[in-house]
């Protein structure tokens, strides 16, 4: 099992590149100890004998770390563990403006100033820095970016498809806050004042072949469709894990519906992983 290691300094993207790094499928593991290591792996080898690759972090949060580490990876080389290990840094106006935006105080810094707490661990952690495999500065990466460098870092991780949510709801309850991209249906003929159809939802067929009498329900679901097979690649490339598409109407019983589920049909085949949820049919 080949064991990543991702330490460096606070601020500098520690938990955006094992973030990352899971989003990709690793196994990732945040805080471990370095005496905690190595039984770590034995238990994994026991109950994962097929786990192909571990990732965790650490930091000089650990009083023990800087100490400890490099015992601890000459004892994993000769056990013939395959390690690499990644260090983050970024520049120091660049970690004093983010620790400035978050207002967190830096752990080193006591009753000093952020500055002073950011050069006591650079220096703290230079001889770590000196064992890294790969040194990645963050200093003006994106978050994209990022994803792409940690791409090229472990280039036989596998690219994990960004999960696409469909999702319908009703106006009247408030739009969802976690919606990417919302679409609003209520321009469209609305089943609800047919007395046949109003008891029914959106999963009906009766209900669907009513909305596609219409040209411009036919013509909204196949602009839905455009845009997300244009869309969706270019997300991807981004490296978001998910992407949610809401469509509303007023009450999130007729249109929206069959509008999600007609989209999930045409889009089934094609989409890794699509799921599809109706917020207000599941109240």
């Amino acid at each position: 099992m080949e064991l990543i290691v991702v330490t460096g300094l606070s601020g500098a993207g520690r938990h955006s590149v094992l973030g990352a790094l899971e989003d990709s499928g690793c196994t990732a593991l945040d805080n471990v100890p370095p005496r905690l290591l190595e039984p770590l792996l034995e238990l994994e080898a026991k109950l994962q004998p097929s786990r192909e690759r571990l990732v965790v972090g650490m930091d000089s949060r650990q009083a023990e770390f800087v100490q400890e580490f490099r015992p601890l990876l000459e004892r994993l080389h000769r056990g013939q563990v395959p390690v690499q290990v990644v260090f983050v840094e970024a520049a120091e106006d660049v970690l004093l403006r983010r620790y400035s935006e978050t207002r967190r105080p830096h752990h080193l810094a006591l009753l000093g100033t952020a500055e002073e707490g950011i050069r006591q661990e650079r220096e703290l952690l230079a001889p770590i820095r000196a064992l890294a495999t790969t040194i990645l500065d963050t200093s003006h990466l994106s978050l994209s970016e990022l994803r792409l460098r940690i791409a090229a870092l472990v280039p036989q991780v596998p690219t994990r498809h960004t999960a696409v949510r469909l999702l319908s709801f009703g106006f009247k309850r408030g739009m969802p806050a976690d919606a990417d991209v919302i679409l609003d249906a209520r321009f469209l003929p609305n089943p609800f004042y047919v007395e046949a159809l109003k008891p029914l939802t959106g999963r009906d067929w009766p209900v669907q072949e009513y909305l596609l009498e219409s040209p411009d329900y036919r013509e909204f679901l196949e602009r839905a469709e455009s845009w997300l097979r244009w869309s969706l690649p270019l997300v991807q490339q981004e490296g978001r894990a998910y992407h949610t598409l809401a469509i509303g109407c007023t009450g999130g019983q007729h249109r929206s519906v069959a509008l999600v589920e007609m989209l999930a049909q045409r889009l089934q085949n094609e989409v890794a992983s699509l799921t599809v949820r109706h917020r207000e049919l599941e109240r």
